[in-house]
């Protein structure tokens, strides 16, 4: 097990947001390769759910919408397996490309569909938010990103704000977490091997 590695053996769910065809498809795939490849080197269960190309739209259906706050907002069989994922795993990564400093479309359309109440976040007796995904010690994000440190910084971090700050309110409460954006022209694979090797 590589030295840091907090937890032995724990189970990763790994959403990966990256193209897999077309001009944008980039490095993307090897950096998912090389991610996968340093957890499973440190013996950890992984689920790998590829978005590209797959069952979900990039955005809710008015039947999704209409679902999201009744008591079964999970009403496709695809939401309610990677529902299930999360419920199971010990640690969460994303694996995606910025894009105007954010998520892309097909990310978002995913935490809008499975992330739903019940699943992110549960309401106590008195209907007060509570944290969901207690289970979750370990939440990650993998990205490769165009824009330089200081235009991020001033547009507020929005890809880092969404998958990290806000998403951590719904884990554990000493929920560890990794952010690494690397140039998509030129990732450093070294980057992905240092952070996820404390896992």
């Amino acid at each position: 097990m590589p030295a840091g590695a907090m937890f032995g053996s724990v189970n990763v769910l790994v959403v990966d947001a990256f193209p897999r065809r077309g001009a944008g498809v980039g490095h993307g795939p090897a950096i998912v390769e090389e991610a996968i490849a340093t957890l499973e080197a440190a013996s950890h269960t992984l689920t790998h759910r590829v978005l590209a190309d797959g069952p979900f739209e990039r955005f809710m259906s008015a039947n999704e919408r209409a679902a999201y706050h009744e008591a079964e907002p999970l009403i496709t069989p695809e939401t309610r397996s990677d529902a299930a994922a999360i419920k199971a795993a010990d640690g969460v990564l994303f694996c995606y490309p910025t894009v105007l400093f954010t998520t892309p479309a097909l990310l978002k359309g995913w935490m809008e569909r499975v992330l739903v109440p019940g699943v992110a976040f549960v309401f106590d007796e008195a209907g007060r938010v509570r944290a969901g995904m207690t289970n979750v010690r370990r939440l990650g994000v993998i990205t490769t990103s165009p824009h330089s440190a200081l235009s991020t910084a001033r547009r507020r971090d929005a890809g880092r704000r969404t998958t990290i700050r806000n998403l951590r309110l719904s884990c554990h409460p000493r929920c560890r977490t990794t952010f690494v954006s690397l140039d998509p022209h030129g990732p450093s694979f070294g980057k992905v091997r240092t952070a996820l090797g404390r896992w």
